[in-house]
């Protein structure tokens, strides 16, 4: 346990009278509490914990600490650039108070939490600075201590690894564990804590529960928030650009998270009530996400993440991007449900992520990096991702299934390639008022009007072919249509339904009795998409969510 009765710490100050970093602070911190410690910078956090850790002694007062307590204030402290990572573990073990015989003891499970491989063997000098974090927690996980007293170093690496130090120090809870923590994130420290103190100007305004004490925090900051001049009304900000890749396929198939809550499964679910691990393009699919809760949980939301095997993100709603708010989950088995009226994806295979997160996604609950696969069934001999809705005015044939050869446009990417006899006039977008832009918003109507100026070489087999790009290269959607005998080819798309981003058309005739393209401007028509809201990927599909919590 920690005790605290009426302790102060002052330090001297030239030319002035002391300054009081702390004051007549009392605190009462029972074995096995996890307490937060918020404030604004300079109220006296890190002096506070630096009084709990033994560091420092207090000016005036006591501190009255039982059991063996650890102090996590820098990362490798004492840490050696010309020693191995080995030796490194032995310092700075030995620093923080550890035996040469625990030391040994724990290497193993040391040099194993860190997953530096054979890096442990080789200097510090050659670590890159998440390396060096990681083998400064591995340290510090795997000590035993009775407290354990942090400031500030939870952010640790990548967030795989950040996950894992995450739940360590959630094991290191429920084995009952004293936790002191200060951190920026208040949220985090509604998280991990069961009690929290609020300083100001290094006195103790409130210890007491965790929710009320962030409350109280906010409130302060609130009220004492300086405006310059009153807030001018502004319109609702488009989003631009969104996220359209995995963060890293290389991770896809972990489980990671402090597991608060548990997913125990994911179904996939078709039009019929099947369970199945394959649709059809356009039809619709349900996911429903078994979970555990084990304890409280507090305004948590959802994801599920679509990647196409090579790490393009299709699309990743959430509960948080959607408006669908839960106030809180109590313990027990819960389901959620996500059903998709259409999946809009081409055939091909397909991974999914599915997390339950914190209310600021600081950390996951739990998190399925790319678990599950799902394929979607059907011939795509062209590599595009997008099956979304359109239709080919003001043509009888319509549309044509030719697979026109686009790796032969490989070496044409932002050129226009002729041919005598064929010249194709305008290509041009425009909304549902006929008006021509490069800027749409996500659902909205759109037409792809492609006009010829000459064609000679007019045949029953030539189609014209347009393509839709991403800026990055990637091929979303094609669509192949009889030439036939007009001089203009309208497309029409009733929802426009690319989420924000740049994005580029390309257009050709193709020959499919040669099997070449007789021209080609590939990738030179650019146009953005925005939308009014976030979202995650490159296609939006209706969908909606139900929970049992």
């Amino acid at each position: 346990m920690i005790e605290l009765n009426n302790a102060g710490k002052k330090y001297p100050v030239a030319s002035s009278q002391d300054f009081w970093a702390l004051k007549d602070v009392f605190l009462d911190i029972k074995s096995g509490e996890a307490t937060g410690i918020i404030g604004r910078n300079g109220a006296g956090k890190t002096t506070l914990l630096n009084l709990i850790a033994g560091v420092l002694s207090p000016s005036e007062g006591g501190v009255s600490v039982k059991g063996k307590a650890l102090g996590l204030f820098n990362l490798g402290i004492g840490f050696q650039d010309e020693l191995t990572g080995r030796q490194n573990i032995f310092l700075n073990g030995t620093i923080l108070g550890a035996s040469r015989n625990e030391i040994e003891n724990k290497f193993e499970a040391i040099a194993e939490f860190s997953e530096l491989g054979d890096f442990i063997d080789m200097p510090l000098g050659s670590y890159s600075q998440g390396m060096r974090l990681r083998l400064g927690f591995s340290v510090i996980a795997n000590l035993d201590f009775d407290i354990l007293v942090i400031d500030e170093v939870l952010a640790v690496g990548d967030i795989l690894f950040q996950s894992k130090c995450f739940e360590r120090l959630m094991d290191f809870k429920r084995a009952g564990k004293t936790l002191v923590v200060t951190n920026q994130s208040v949220d985090l420290i509604e998280r991990i804590c069961d009690k929290a103190v609020l300083l100001e100007h290094g006195r103790a305004v409130f210890y007491g529960n965790v929710r009320e004490a962030a409350d109280k925090y906010r409130e302060l900051l609130n009220k004492e928030r300086f405006y310059a001049g009153p807030p001018k009304n502004r319109a609702v900000p488009l989003v631009e650009n969104t996220k359209k890749w995995a963060d890293d396929i290389s991770s896809w198939g972990m489980k990671l998270g402090s597991k608060e809550a548990v997913i125990d499964s994911v179904v996939f679910i078709d039009k019929f009530g099947f369970r199945r691990d394959g649709i059809k393009s356009g039809d619709p699919l349900r996911i429903r996400v078994n979970f555990t809760a084990k304890n409280d949980i507090k305004e948590p939301h959802f994801g599920v993440a679509i990647f196409r095997k090579d790490g393009v993100y299709c699309y990743g709603p959430n509960t948080e991007f959607d408006g669908y708010h839960i106030k809180e989950i109590k313990p027990g088995r819960k389901t959620l449900e996500l059903t998709y009226r259409r999946v809009l994806l081409a055939p091909g295979e397909y991974r999914f992520s599915v997390a339950i997160w914190d209310k600021k996604e600081a950390l996951a609950f739990d998190y399925h990096d790319g678990y599950y696969e799902l394929a979607v069934g059907g011939v795509n001999g062209t590599g595009e991702l997008l099956r979304m809705p359109f239709k080919i005015k003001d043509r009888f044939g319509g549309i044509k299934r030719c697979r026109p050869d686009l790796g032969s446009l490989r070496d044409r990417w932002g050129k226009k390639t002729e041919s005598d006899g064929i010249r194709i006039g305008p290509v041009k977008l425009s909304g549902k008022d006929g008006e021509e832009k490069n800027i749409f918003l996500t659902n909205e109507p759109a037409e792809l009007s492609v006009s010829f100026k000459e064609l000679k070489a007019r045949k029953k087999d030539t189609y014209l072919w347009a393509g839709i790009y991403r800026e990055d290269g990637v091929y979303c959607q094609g669509m192949t249509a009889d030439i036939g005998g007009g001089d203009k080819i309208r497309i029409f798309f009733p929802e426009f339904r690319l989420l924000p981003g740049g994005y580029r058309i390309s257009v050709g005739l193709w020959d499919d009795f040669s099997k070449r393209f007789l021209m080609s401007h590939h990738g030179v028509y650019d146009f953005k998409m925005a939308w009014n809201r976030l979202d995650h990927g490159t296609v939006y599909m209706d969908h909606k969510w139900k929970t049992e919590v």
